[in-house]
């Protein structure tokens, strides 16, 4: 099975309206594995893994968070094909940590 990566930022009104736990359940419903942050510049950014599908899937719902966010831009980066995933689950965390 193919791999793909990516890291993404979310802009906009992004913090204090779930957007964090929204990725997290659109990762899970869609087999992505990963991690979700709030940055300080108050953004949310995040690595997401999974099948190509699986990833296109994901990055749409990102692009239209959940009801009370109001997303302004979505930037992916450094997307490229893994042997396997680097991560186990999806989480919200404060410093990701790779297995």
């Amino acid at each position: 099975m193919t791999i793909r990566t990516v890291d993404f930022r979310v802009k906009g009104k992004v913090q204090g309206v779930f957007f964090r736990a929204f990725a997290r359940d659109l990762a899970h419903q869609h087999g992505i594995v990963g991690w979700v942050k709030n940055d300080p510049s108050g953004d949310v950014v995040g690595t997401a893994q999974g099948s190509p599908d699986a990833l296109e899937k994901f990055k749409e719902g990102l692009q239209k968070g959940p009801e009370h966010a109001r997303v302004t831009g979505v930037e992916f980066t450094n997307e490229a094909s893994l042997d396997r995933p680097q991560f186990q689950d999806f989480e919200k965390v404060r410093n990701p940590r790779p297995s």
